[in-house]
């Protein structure tokens, strides 16, 4: 693999000094040993990978990092061995049986909290892939299988992503699914989360920034199979296109310093019964945007329009959740 240019590389030292000052400077928590910790277990990953910072709307948020990794690692493995994971988590044994479907094809990232360390692992699954084989792995509990009937009905049958919370004992599940969404099908899928309805203001800019074939992330509870929440993203979008944002959401994406040549800020709106909030993520170095794209990942502005998940709709026969 080429080696990163000189603008787009990971500095440890300099990353040090940023994520102090960027927790400082929102309020959040750090802690200089878990960062060295991190940094060391991981250093080739953050070396050849993309990191981008995270926070949330919701009151005390964490700063949060991550890396998008360009290396095949078993980074459980490396965060257990580090100290920064319990190697009895209960659910280990459903990120091993993620990471070894297609032949072991899925690539792990993480991600951390500045203050608290290990928050979650991501995997990419390599494409789209049909929402069976991911939620049907025997490492889930029968409660979170039987979910995938309630999935399959609202068109939401391709996933692309998932993420295992560690603290929370949760999963978030990305889909891809056709539209474009519209005011029906986001309430269909909001009544997931049993949360209250967004004001129609609200529904109405989140629907103006998604991509026409959209991402909507679902989080389950890894034991009762209950849905915590729904969230949907807009991806890459301009400082100067941003929608209504929370304060300290634009503090975070004010302060946050991006090295990377071609910034990429992503919003997501998280909707359920706890409450709603804003996430953002910002990128920070190992061009993130380049990452994503050869993800197949739907940049504001773009036409968001999957032709391979068009494809395998009309081969599938299935319209619930399609173009209407």
């Amino acid at each position: 693999m080429p080696a990163l240019p000189v603008d787009q590389e990971f500095d440890g030292e300099r990353f040090r000094a940023d994520v102090r000052a960027t927790a400082d400077a929102i309020g959040a928590p750090f802690s200089p040993r878990l960062t060295d910790t991190v940094l060391e277990a991981f250093r080739d990953n953050f070396a050849q990978g993309a990191t981008l910072w995270k926070t949330t709307s919701k009151p005390g948020g964490q700063l949060s990092y991550r890396f998008f990794s360009r290396l095949k690692m078993d980074t459980v493995g490396r965060a257990i061995d580090a100290g920064l994971l319990d190697a009895a988590h209960p659910t280990v044994p459903v990120v091993n049986a993620w990471s070894s479907l297609y032949g072991g094809a899925p690539v792990q990232s993480g991600d951390f909290d500045a203050g608290r360390g290990m928050a979650k692992t991501w995997l990419y699954f390599g494409g789209l892939r049909p929402a069976e084989d991911i939620l049907t792995v025997p490492a889930l509990p029968q409660p979170v299988q039987d979910r995938l009937k309630d999935f399959l009905a609202l068109g939401l049958a391709h996933i692309r992503f998932a993420a295992v919370d560690w603290r929370h004992h949760s999963a978030n599940v990305y889909f891809r699914g056709q539209g474009p969404l519209d005011t029906g099908q986001f309430a269909r899928i909001h009544a997931l989360s049993g949360g209250t309805p967004p004001a129609a203001d609200v529904v109405d800019e989140v629907l103006a920034y998604v991509p026409e074939d959209y991402c909507v992330a679902i989080t389950l509870d890894l034991h009762s199979g209950a849905i915590e929440r729904v969230c949907f993203y807009a991806l890459k979008v301009p400082k100067d296109a941003l929608p209504r944002i929370p304060t300290h959401i634009a503090r975070f994406l004010e302060v946050a310093p991006s090295h990377d040549p071609d910034e990429c800020n992503v919003i997501g709106w998280s909707f359920g019964r706890s409450g709603d909030y804003v996430k953002a993520e910002r990128s920070y170095t190992g061009n993130m945007a380049e990452i994503l794209s050869g993800w197949n990942c739907f940049f504001h502005g773009e036409e968001g329009r999957d032709h391979d998940l068009r494809v395998l709709h009309q081969d599938t026969g299935s319209t619930t959740g399609g173009a209407r």
